[in-house]
């Protein structure tokens, strides 16, 4: 059995904060290492967390969202980035959509963010080799 995959979770709603923890937590598959408000010490936080996944919540999308995703890929750029936004997508067009690995709607399912990001915590897993040879195999 893999270890699972550590997620790191950032959003601006405290609530949503929670309640996203919260429920990935039901999951074997993950272990929620961390969350936290897209603030000044957010980088810190990540690398003390020594997540494999950050999930970024975006309640709004615009220059701060931005900013957020720059900050976390230019200090982590080895960690994949799921970005969960609200509204229409044309919204994530430009850098959200090319600097972020993945980029998930309102629409989508908890089963599709699961289905997302244990396909980008199996990637992280090869890319920094803490996988074998037989689990490759096994996962090819």
């Amino acid at each position: 059995m893999n270890p699972p995959t550590k997620v790191f979770i950032v959003d601006s709603d405290r609530l949503a904060l929670v309640t996203l923890s919260l429920w990935l937590e039901q999951h074997k598959d993950f272990e929620v290492v961390g969350t936290a408000l897209p603030t000044s010490k957010l980088e810190q936080k990540i690398r003390e967390s020594q997540a494999d996944l950050v999930v970024l919540s975006l309640s709004t999308v615009g220059i701060e969202a931005v900013t957020t995703l720059r900050r976390v890929k230019h200090t982590y750029s080895d960690i994949p980035v799921i970005i969960l936004h609200q509204g229409d997508a044309k919204a994530i067009e430009g850098p959200l959509t090319f600097e972020s690995d993945a980029q998930l709607s309102p629409d989508a399912s908890l089963k599709d963010l699961v289905e997302t990001m244990r396909k980008l915590g199996l990637r992280q897993k090869v890319v920094t080799g803490s996988m074998t040879a037989s689990m490759l195999t096994k996962a090819g």
